[in-house]
């Protein structure tokens, strides 16, 4: 006959060690969608470009940086530069780094998507008026194209929250991180990866319940233009 017994008092001793460990996954998490929102126009723009090698390389990136398994690019970056080149990231950069790279092949195609959404008469028309393809993009494009795509960037944000999850396994004290080591200390791992996976599950249907809120709204915007 089973006799354990599911105890919230753990939970509730360590709550603010956990809530500390929260607000670190959501900073690096955070973090890592900024460098992937900077990395994936950047490799969307090269897949766009007129020049051939330009789009050969942002393929083959994009491809590279989505079939390496998180786990292994934290450990490349943390680990693999610092004992090969001897560049040093803290635990908290190499994990905000991994995400971003990651994040950034997924955004390189989230922004390629909404890009090539936009009537292209609108670009050759800028064209003709004598801007450059780059400005076009830039100045017309692009603000038309955030409509488009905002929610799928709010998606991909979701899944940099769940994949922040992992980085504790270099050291970042983060919430999977807390749980592990008070786990330890407690022997009541159930209890503490249970309130971490419900505080996960919460997080991550509001967002994404947000991100279905926001692409109704911005298609009705779009509807009635």
């Amino acid at each position: 006959m089973n006799t354990y017994q599911f105890s919230w008092t753990v939970i509730q001793n360590h709550l603010p060690e956990l809530i500390d460990g929260l607000i670190i996954t959501l900073e690096i998490s955070l973090v890592g969608m900024i460098w992937a929102i900077a990395f994936g126009l950047l490799l969307a723009m090269m897949r766009l470009s007129q020049y051939r090698i330009s789009r050969s390389i942002s393929y083959g990136v994009i491809q590279v940086f989505r079939s390496i398994p998180l786990f292994v690019l934290l450990f490349w970056i943390y680990y693999g530069l610092s004992l090969k080149f001897n560049i040093k990231f803290s635990d908290f950069q190499a994990g905000a780094i991994a995400l971003g790279i990651t994040g950034g092949a997924y955004m390189a195609e989230v922004f390629r998507g909404g890009l090539n959404a936009i009537d292209a008469g609108q670009q050759e028309a800028a064209l003709a008026i004598g801007l450059t393809r780059s400005t076009a993009t830039r100045l017309i494009v692009l603000p038309q194209a955030i409509r488009i795509i905002i929610p799928q960037a709010v998606n991909v944000y979701v899944g940099l929250l769940k994949g922040a999850t992992i980085v504790s396994v270099i050291g970042v004290a983060d919430m999977i991180y807390v749980a592990q080591y008070v786990s330890l200390q407690e022997f009541r791992p159930f209890e503490l990866y249970t309130f971490a996976g419900m505080v996960f599950i919460s997080l991550t249907l509001s967002i994404a319940g947000f991100a279905w809120l926001l692409e109704r709204k911005l298609s009705e915007g779009r509807s009635n233009v």
